[in-house]
């Protein structure tokens, strides 16, 4: 027989104790670990709601400005076009004609000399240009004429190694 105060019984009796309340803690801490994963779980997808509004919200502003750019272009492409023609030559000539100008003819053209101009000035200098008693040479009878004649003039430069400046 043994008394109460055995400390073989003691201990006995401390481990059915912890037992009975063994499986209660480990209730609770089960409980209590699955409450954890569901607030984990709840956290991320508040979390993930959050970015996904907040992207779904810059691409909206994103597809907005996109739309401005667009009309924005469009708007410069139809002032384009309003300047291309309002530049014209058809409109200029009416413009021109309605203001009460008139083609000039190779007769109507006045030339006038400047004597000591700074461009003979530096020609003499330089020794280049025409000479003094040279006529001007007669100006050109259309634009064509113009444009051959800048070219020629232009390519002659290069071919003699000239910048024409």
């Amino acid at each position: 027989m043994q008394t109460v105060s055995d400390p073989i019984t003691n201990a006995r009796q401390r481990a059915a104790e912890a037992l009975k309340k063994l499986p209660w803690l480990t209730e609770a801490q089960a409980a209590l670990g699955w409450g954890i994963i569901l607030i984990l779980i709840a956290l991320l997808g508040a979390i993930y709601l959050s970015q996904t509004s907040r992207i779904a919200i810059v691409g909206r502003r994103v597809q907005l400005l996109q739309e401005d750019l667009d009309n924005l272009k469009r708007q410069n492409a139809e002032i384009e076009t309003d300047i291309a023609a309002a530049q014209s030559l058809e409109r200029l000539e009416v413009e021109a004609r309605q203001l009460g100008f008139v083609p000039a003819q190779a007769d109507n053209i006045e030339y006038l000399v400047v004597p000591g101009y700074p461009a003979d000035a530096a020609a003499k200098e330089n020794g280049s240009g025409p000479p003094p008693d040279t006529p001007p040479r007669n100006p050109p009878h259309s634009m064509s004429e113009a444009l051959w004649l800048l070219v020629k003039a232009e390519f002659g430069n290069l071919v003699q190694g000239e910048s024409g400046e």
